[in-house]
């Protein structure tokens, strides 16, 4: 039922800090993806108000890459437990939500598409954070320079000029994303030190490290920058739950309260008939004796 062809394709693999994976858009007919069965209702809700047909798929073929990938780990059982949600600094969070058991946990995750591919990732713990990109050589890269590079950026062994800005606008972006304030932040802040073919080192506006990986796919730099492990260990802000699942939880507070005052009143009732002193049910009990043997 939730086969996908062309299959998943790992990307950066062997990385402890998150797991990515790439699949292609045209998937989607391919492997006759039905949204019912891989989106949660609010998701469905989110699909149907984006506007244009191209952007619908790219969007749906995002997040049936990310719970096939969540899918074949064993995170999940079924896709549409899985739910991608922004938290307060507009960053995508994965949300797991069993509503039969109970379970709920939150995960990093980001999603990025260009051309006909999609390129997602998750993190293995709950509380660490990552950012992917996806990026096309264009030659544009030299006309932007002024617009993200940094004089402390540095790649060992760039293929030429325009690979060069392509990998490091790539790994920027990335990084904007696991900070969560996208291009706002000024990539010219931030600074991209390749220590070792494929991976770097890269420092936000506040200075702070973070993980960088990239590999090549014919045209395309794939990135991909995570929080170093001690920084993952401090808990992320929860997001926002959805509005079905709000409505659920205060449609139970509703009856829990409802439930509560019954009780209350009724307790409030023996209360109020019982003799001074005398404990309310061995009250209620000896009238129900008495009034038993007035009948007879």
């Amino acid at each position: 039922m939730f086969e996908l062809q062309p299959h998943l394709r790992a990307a950066m693999s062997g990385d402890p800090d998150f797991r990515a994976v790439l699949w292609e858009v045209g998937g989607l007919e391919k492997s006759r993806v039905d949204p019912a069965l891989w989106l949660a209702p609010e998701e469905l809700v989110e699909m149907e108000a984006l506007r244009g047909e191209k952007r619908r798929r790219e969007w749906l073929a995002a997040r049936v890459a990310l719970k096939g990938l969540l899918l074949a780990d064993g995170v999940v059982a079924a896709p549409a437990t899985a739910i991608v949600r922004k938290d307060a600094a507009g960053a995508p969070r994965l949300v797991v939500y069993e509503p039969d058991t109970g379970r709920y946990e939150v995960r990093g995750c980001s999603i990025s598409h260009s051309g006909a591919y999609v390129l997602c990732a998750y993190t293995p713990g709950r509380h660490g954070r990552v950012g992917v990109d996806i990026e096309r050589r264009t030659w544009r890269m030299l006309y932007l320079r002024r617009k993200y590079a940094n004089k402390a950026d540095r790649l060992l062994d760039p293929p030429d000029s325009i690979g060069a800005g392509t990998l490091v606008w790539s790994l920027k972006e990335s990084l904007s994303k696991l900070v969560g304030t996208g291009m706002g932040c000024g990539f010219p802040k931030l600074v991209c030190n390749e220590t070792e073919p494929g991976r770097c080192e890269m420092f936000d506006p506040a200075g702070a490290p973070h993980r960088g990986r990239y590999e090549w796919l014919e045209r395309y730099a794939l990135t991909a920058v995570a929080d170093p492990p001690d920084a993952a260990a401090a808990p992320a802000p929860p997001p926002r739950r959805g509005l079905l699942e709000r409505l659920a939880r205060k449609r139970r507070l509703k009856r829990l309260r409802r439930e509560r005052a019954m009780r209350e009143r009724e307790a409030a009732k023996e209360t109020a008939g019982a003799p001074e002193g005398a404990p309310a049910g061995d009250w209620c009990n000896r009238e129900e004796s008495n009034l038993h043997a007035s009948r007879h």
